[in-house]
């Protein structure tokens, strides 16, 4: 009975120690609230939807708005499987991976890998800073901030409407657009794949310059996503043979 009683209270405890971290979060969730709101270049359609004409934002920027519906399971598995394949189960951080790139970039003095989840992504370009560890803790807590108030689909369709493409090129849709000449729900497995890549090095991997290359890049993750069985595989072969032609 002791015994019961000491489980008792030492559960009251750590559910009490529960809460105030939840009611701390509460009140900077309220004292720093984040920022969402981008500016989006305004659209001009036909009656089908087909883009007609668009206009730059009011900071120069081509940045069209991504709809839920142009999010197709193409585009999320091939971004998810390239950038964080536990996004759907982690809450914006991943330890795992934390403690991993530690390891790798501080005791081997190297480093192979990072720990941004796409939710820490989508904060950093939110809220762009100096990468020193007072910014990396920021970012932490502002991705908890995101899986706190927003969806896992609301949290990606931020992410490819803010991913950066080089120059003043902002969003997967205008990416597309602009290189393919189709919307993201009209893209193939190849072109998807291409638009993975640009955005860890917007200003070196140049679409319409340096297609040769980035199709070398594209295959290469063309070959991992079919190793971990994301598309079928004739999919993934008729992919790594798509010439890319891509150009602004």
């Amino acid at each position: 009975m002791k015994h019961l009683k000491t489980l008792f209270i030492q559960h009251q405890n750590k559910l009490f120690i529960l809460f105030v971290l939840v009611l701390c979060f509460n009140v900077l969730d309220v004292l720093l609230p984040l920022h969402t709101n981008r500016n989006y270049s305004t659209i001009i359609e036909a009656e089908d939807g087909t883009v007609l004409y668009s206009f730059l934002t009011n900071d120069d920027k081509w940045r069209m708005y991504t709809k839920l519906d142009e999010i197709t399971p193409t585009v999320q598995k091939a971004f998810i499987n390239k950038e964080d394949r536990w996004f759907y189960w982690h809450f914006g951080i991943n330890p795992i991976a934390i403690v991993r790139a530690f390891f790798n970039n501080t005791i081997q003095h190297r480093r192979t890998s990072g720990a941004s989840t796409i939710t820490m992504q989508v904060a950093r370009m939110l809220e762009p800073k100096e990468r020193t560890l007072f910014s990396k803790i920021k970012e932490m807590f502002r991705a908890l901030q995101l899986e706190w108030n927003f969806s896992k689909k609301e949290i990606l369709q931020l992410y490819l409407n803010l991913v950066p493409y080089g120059g003043n090129i902002e969003g997967v849709k205008s990416a597309s657009f602009i290189y393919f000449g189709k919307s993201p729900s009209q893209l193939s497995i190849a072109e998807v794949t291409t638009l993975t890549i640009i955005p860890n090095r917007p200003n070196t991997l140049l679409l319409g310059k340096k297609n040769a290359y980035i199709q070398q890049e594209r295959n290469r993750w063309l070959k991992k996503f079919k190793q971990h069985h994301v598309f079928n595989e004739d999919a993934m072969n008729d992919a790594i043979d798509e010439p890319l032609i891509a150009y602004r």
